[in-house]
């Protein structure tokens, strides 16, 4: 981690055609490691787009699940588990698989990126874009399924429980974990801003 924090530094970044290795435009693998580079950067920044909305659109839906049981406890009669209560947790339970198909997606990712850089072989070192290594981009990705993976946890553990929440302060303590991610944080959003600097045209 301290390695990857020190290797995405924010730096100035300078023209990228001064940068960039002349090699690339002459070296046919070069050139379709840049090409499969620029594919799987795309898939990564796509992902984290869909596990933004999915946060997003899973935080209403704990709100909503959470004024729903607030209801209920001033209302013995309803239970503790209303019957207009499904729908809510059916989508909350839709939205967490999405966490889980970004996770796997990025997993995948990861396996062709060092796959990229066993094709580059000796010229792994080449930076294709302004500033980042091949190696940089496996760093990057790793620590992402890590992070992926933790939170996904949380939010299917959110999911399960949440509507079974028997008092007010389980279900704020549901609603808190959701909304406020511990792994996917705002590191791993200013690296993708970072990321999203380093390989502009």
């Amino acid at each position: 981690m301290d390695q990857l924090n020190k290797s995405l530094t924010p730096v100035r970044f300078v023209d990228s055609q001064r940068v960039q290795s002349p090699a690339i435009k002459h070296d046919a693998n070069l050139a379709s490691c840049k090409a499969k580079l620029q594919g799987l950067v795309a898939n990564l920044q796509a992902n984290y787009a869909k596990w933004q909305m999915a946060q997003q659109r899973g935080t209403s839906l704990c709100y909503a699940i959470e004024a729903r049981k607030t209801r209920c406890y001033d209302n013995a009669d309803n239970g503790y588990f209303p019957e207009d209560l499904h729908m809510s947790c059916d989508k909350l339970a839709i939205i967490t698989s999405i966490f889980v198909d970004i996770f796997t997606n990025t997993r995948e990712i990861l396996r062709q990126l060092r796959g990229l850089t066993l094709l580059a072989g000796i010229t792994s070192n080449v930076i294709f874009y302004r500033t980042w290594k091949l190696t940089e981009y496996v760093s990057f990705t790793e620590e992402l399924v890590k992070r992926y993976r933790q939170e996904s946890m949380v939010k299917q553990h959110v999911m399960r429980n949440i509507a079974h929440s028997t008092s007010r302060a389980q279900l704020i303590a549901h609603t808190t974990k959701w909304e406020f991610p511990e792994h996917v944080d705002a590191y791993v959003n200013l690296v993708f801003l970072l990321l999203a600097e380093e390989v502009k045209p």
